[in-house]
């Protein structure tokens, strides 16, 4: 073998071990990629899915004069749903739903004002593993809308409830659910929503920067694939922008602190400009997120009281 051809193998065995190395050296950096993002996605979708519960810094005891009585009811998701009934000396019924890690105790400001003036009221505690079993994850409002429904179900069952004069009210995830539940079914006769988002992605996203201290993308679409995954659900599917343009016919009323920066308050400007002139928005300034009731306290129960009584008259 002529020299010319022992140095033209060298040199082909040299570019062998090149590539060779840049190969590994790209497939280790990939999979360390694939390896954080599957991590971070992992653990933040756990944050998504089942949060830590958050105690509220009322009770009933802070309310003496709320008689409730415990019921419990079916949803098609499969699981019973625990909850209170408020009777009230009327026959319309308001709904109240509770935000992302909270239970049903966070609501019991808005089951007071309602309930002084005779409203009939129903609260629950909403999906999370540590109240109804490991498998019961938060989904963002694609199960909880069914939920929803079965509480309307649960309502039309009682002989002391008008089933055409019952509404909702939700706060954070409980107002997101409210317009996402409303959507699909016509029974629910008025909608409040308080600092309700508009869509998974913008939440998650938002939740990432100020939560996480990362940014929303690639981290966001991967911890939604995950969450998805692990929770059986498509939450593309809880977009409330997309189904508070089905309401067409009901009063629809959004509450949203100016301040609030846990769902920023375009979340709100979205619902608002994909809904129809059915809809009325009230802007809390100095309040954060679900404080408006301490705000701004007699303005708001007026508000609230007003709008069920004139939309469930």
């Amino acid at each position: 073998m002529s020299s010319v051809q022992k140095t033209d193998n060298w040199a082909v065995i040299q570019r062998r071990r090149r590539i060779r190395r840049a190969l590994t050296i790209f497939l280790g950096l990939a999979l360390m990629v694939v390896v954080v993002l599957g991590g971070v996605g992992w653990i933040a979708s756990d944050r998504a899915l089942s949060p830590d519960s958050r105690e509220t810094p009322w009770s009933l005891d802070d309310y003496p004069e709320l008689s409730p009585t415990s019921v419990v009811f079916d949803s098609e998701t499969g699981i019973t749903l625990e909850g209170r009934f408020f009777p009230g000396e009327r026959d319309e019924t308001v709904i109240l739903l509770h935000g992302f890690s909270e239970q049903q105790d966070q609501v019991l400001p808005q089951a007071d004002i309602l309930n002084r003036v005779g409203f009939n009221v129903l609260t629950y505690d909403g999906r999370h593993p540590d109240r109804y079993g490991d498998e019961v994850f938060s989904t963002l409002g694609a199960a909880e809308r069914f939920d929803l429904i079965a509480a309307v179900d649960y309502l039309e069952s009682r002989p002391d409830v008008d089933p055409e004069r019952i509404g909702v009210y939700g706060a954070s995830l409980g107002g997101a659910t409210a317009i996402l539940g409303a959507g699909l079914d016509e029974r629910l006769r008025a909608v409040a929503a308080e600092g309700a988002f508009s869509d998974g992605d913008s939440v998650i996203a938002s939740s990432f920067e100020r939560y996480i201290g990362l940014p929303a993308f690639p981290f966001g679409p991967v911890t939604k694939r995950v969450a998805e995954w692990r929770a059986g659900e498509h939450l593309d599917d809880a977009r409330p922008v997309d189904a508070i343009a089905r309401i067409t016919d009901r009063p629809v009323l959004l509450i949203h602190g100016v301040d609030d920066d846990s769902v920023p308050p375009d979340h709100t400007e979205r619902n608002l400009a994909a809904g129809g002139d059915n809809i009325d928005v009230w802007w809390v300034p100095g309040a954060r997120h679900f404080d408006a009731h301490i705000v701004v306290r007699d303005e708001y129960a007026d508000r609230i009281v007003t709008f069920f009584e004139e939309s469930l008259r």
